[in-house]
């Protein structure tokens, strides 16, 4: 794209009536009206571009049909969308990111094997750059394993957890996953506030969700292991939630990688 880039991070925007204004003004454009859709589509018609549009999913209604003007009116401007959820718009393609690759449970690991899968590298990698040159022994490699396995692979709690080894060693770490205190350790100073704890990334997907996803999901935490469409309804509907509002609201739940398929 020649440098013809622009990056948007829409985390920090709460008005989601705001995305095209706070779009334009990062291209650079002055908004005078009302209305800065028009302006915004006329700069960036015979433009050739890469727009990156970061943390989506809490203005996604407004975003998606400005995202598809553009497509429609900008045919050499690709855009490139980061979101919990897909825009559902013409022309989206959709690639899923999923966590990290652990090792399976398994009775006895090296460090060797243990340091071919991702979350582990990325683990290990974290312990030593807080804790001062860790490295990963025959001995570590399984409560390392069962680590990774229980935050499932996801790099942001692999993080936080990682940093907790200086203080509490690798099989503190382990055990204290086991209770809610781990939901509140602290990471980066200047990350933004949704990646700071466990607990603020999932009150951030968990508070963008309607009445229905809502008490469906807390319903489905009976669930300790995998679980079927058919147990789903048993267990989510009830009261002011009917079968078919569990249907619905499963599929959104998965859309929003908040249930995995």
């Amino acid at each position: 794209f020649d440098g013809a880039i622009c990056f948007m991070d829409f985390g920090a925007l709460r008005d989601p009536q705001l995305v095209a204004g706070a779009l334009s003004s990062t291209l650079g454009l002055m908004v005078s009206s009302d209305d800065p859709v028009p302006g915004l589509l006329a700069f960036l018609q015979e433009r050739r571009m890469l727009l990156i549009l970061d943390s989506c999913e809490h203005v996604v209604e407004s975003l998606a049909p400005l995202a598809e003007s553009i497509f429609k009116a900008a045919p050499q401007v690709y855009l490139l969308a980061t979101s919990r959820e897909s825009l559902r718009v013409e022309g989206e393609h959709i690639h899923r990111l999923f966590p990290l690759e652990f090792p399976p449970p398994t009775a006895s690991v090296t460090a060797a094997e243990t340091l071919a899968y991702p979350a582990v590298q990325l683990f290990v990698e974290r312990v030593a750059a807080s804790a001062g040159g860790y490295e990963l022994t025959d001995a570590d490699a399984p409560v390392v394993a069962e680590i990774c396995q229980k935050l499932d692979g996801i790099a942001l709690a692999l993080e936080l957890a990682a940093g907790r080894v200086g203080a509490y060693g690798i099989q503190g770490t382990a055990t204290l996953l086991n209770s809610r205190l781990a939901l509140l350790w602290q990471g980066r100073r200047t990350a933004v506030p949704r990646h700071q704890t466990l607990s603020a990334a999932l009150g951030w997907s968990y508070e963008l969700l309607t009445p229905a996803e809502a008490t469906v999901l807390r319903r489905l935490s009976v669930f300790a292991g995998p679980f079927t469409l058919e147990a789903t309804i048993a267990v989510g509907a009830s009261g002011d939630v009917v079968q078919s509002d569990v249907i619905e609201a499963l599929a959104s739940l998965a859309a929003k990688s908040l249930v995995a398929v």
